[in-house]
């Protein structure tokens, strides 16, 4: 039973952290799920990885740069406009 546990916290809390973190960003989370399960360094990846456009609460995309920011930020924070 402890090894279900260790093998769980292992893989499992990785490949779920991964999932989350792919459908925040717009990405496969089955395919992040597995890949951050097995190679958890893949978390840090999809964590800095920006969207490739808007995902509704969670990143917005600046009419005015186009670069993509998070959701609750009033300004974009690479060109300063106001949303």
């Amino acid at each position: 039973m402890n090894e279900l546990i260790f093998l769980l916290l292992l893989f499992g809390l990785p490949a779920a952290v991964g999932a989350r973190f792919a459908v925040a960003r717009d990405r496969n989370p089955l395919a992040w799920g597995l890949l951050c399960g097995v190679i958890p360094f893949f978390l840090v990846v999809i964590y800095f990885r920006k969207p490739t456009r808007e995902v509704r609460g969670h990143f917005r995309l600046c009419t005015s740069c186009g670069e993509t920011f998070p959701w609750k930020d009033q300004a974009c924070k690479y060109c300063g406009t106001a949303i």
